[in-house]
């Protein structure tokens, strides 16, 4: 008898249908995850804000950050965008962000 054969001898029917029911929504939590900014979708690609940094700033300004809590500066250098962000945010913001544009275009900087 294999190993696989042995657990599932062992948890029974009833265990099985459990199992595959939590691993069927874990599955489905992982892939359908909503968007971090209900209804927004930016307006070009990363492409596109790669040459036109300037106008990023001006979107994440003007649609992001106000929905996203933490955002203490954003500037623009380098060809990319260095968003300053409170410690306790940072991670929420950069992901939020980096959902839509990727993360070739920005630096996130923690606040001190």
């Amino acid at each position: 008898m294999t190993t696989g054969e042995d657990f599932v001898k062992k948890i029974k029917p009833l265990g099985c249908v459990l199992f595959l029911a939590l691993f069927v929504g874990f599955l489905l939590i992982c892939f359908l995850g909503g968007a971090p900014i209900d209804g927004y979708a930016p307006p070009h690609d990363a492409e596109y804000y790669a040459e036109h940094i300037d106008e990023l700033k001006a979107e994440l300004e003007k649609n992001v950050f106000p929905e996203l809590s933490g955002v203490v500066a954003c500037d623009a250098a380098d060809g990319v965008l260095r968003i300053t962000v409170t410690a306790d945010e940072l991670d929420d913001v950069k992901n939020a962000v980096t959902f839509y544009y990727g993360d070739e275009l920005f630096e996130f900087i923690k606040e001190e």
